[in-house]
């Protein structure tokens, strides 16, 4: 549930409102493949946190994995875009790589396969699943597992969690980049609520499953910001899609009341820096340990 507290007395209600108004859809599709994938990247080339949890990963986990070999599993690895990066750092210190990707949008694992295999030699061996995390096709143990702002898309966030944990192997780790609860999610959990009949988790429900089961871990937030100034007065195509992705439906096929609603509210939450208008856009990277 959105976090009242970080709201006005206008914000507030404004929420309620889209609340009402969503729920009072006959039909509210979430954005299909293609579009999924283009959002993204828009999205995505419009933030600073990419570039800011590459350099964490990095610093963090990949300069500290093993130098003979490694295996990494991406889940919800989407285009692959972190991923060949993290790759290309892995490469300079490890002798051999095993990266497996995860991604049931074959759009987006077909971008992930073409990045990667770019890169493929006798040093790396690079595969994918196209299919949801949890059917379970795969056998093997696992060096470092990544969920990166994929867990929300998971049906049943605990047994996701669960089943990363028993497929790592001893020492291996689990990274999870999760966003906290914050104004820029507010409308997307309504969104997804009405979509999937369950509420988004975000960072304090990571931290609550691992504090339930006893489990130590670390937990890092990386502060970042995305670039809307394309977005309300006179939106460009770049705009509309990551108001897209923000939201997670196509913005015209809503009612204009509730689209006009949701630009409110998001505008009310923007902040300046010099000529550009944007949104604070932080990551929550929880890590955990086998022993």
């Amino acid at each position: 549930m959105w976090a009242i507290e970080q709201h006005n007395t206008d914000q507030i209600d404004l929420i309620e409102s889209i609340d009402l108004a969503v729920t009072d859809l006959k039909e509210l599709s979430p954005l299909n493949d293609g579009d999924y994938a283009l959002c993204l990247e828009t999205f995505e080339e419009n933030s600073d946190q990419r570039l800011a949890l590459l350099d964490w990963l990095e610093a963090k986990i990949i300069s500290k994995m093993s130098r003979r070999s490694s295996s990494i599993l991406s889940v919800g690895c989407g285009p692959g875009t972190l991923d060949e990066q993290l790759l290309r750092s892995a490469k300079t210190r490890t002798e051999h790589i095993a990266y497996l990707g995860i991604e049931p949008n074959r759009i987006e694992a077909a971008h992930f396969l073409k990045k990667m295999k770019a890169q493929k030699s006798d040093q790396v061996d690079i595969s994918i699943l196209i299919e949801p995390f949890g059917d379970q096709s795969f056998d093997q143990s696992f060096d470092l597992i990544l969920f990166v702002h994929s867990l929300y898309y998971m049906d049943d966030r605990n047994k996701a969690i669960d089943l990363a944990l028993n497929s790592l192997t001893p020492g291996g780790q689990l990274v999870i980049c999760i966003a906290p609860d914050e104004a820029l999610n507010a409308i997307a959990n309504l969104i997804w609520q009405r979509q999937m009949g369950q509420e988004s988790w975000f960072s304090d429900d990571v931290r609550n499953y691992f504090e339930a089961r006893g489990l130590e871990f670390r937990k890092t937030q990386i502060d970042a910001k995305l670039n809307v100034s394309d977005c309300f007065d006179f939106p460009t195509e770049a705009g509309r899609r990551i108001i897209d992705f923000i939201i997670q439906t196509r913005t015209d096929k809503l009612p204009n009341s509730l689209r006009q609603m949701i630009f409110e509210f998001l505008i009310s939450i923007c902040e300046t820096d010099g000529s550009k208008t944007k949104l604070s856009h932080p990551v929550d990277i929880f890590t955990y340990k086998n022993s």
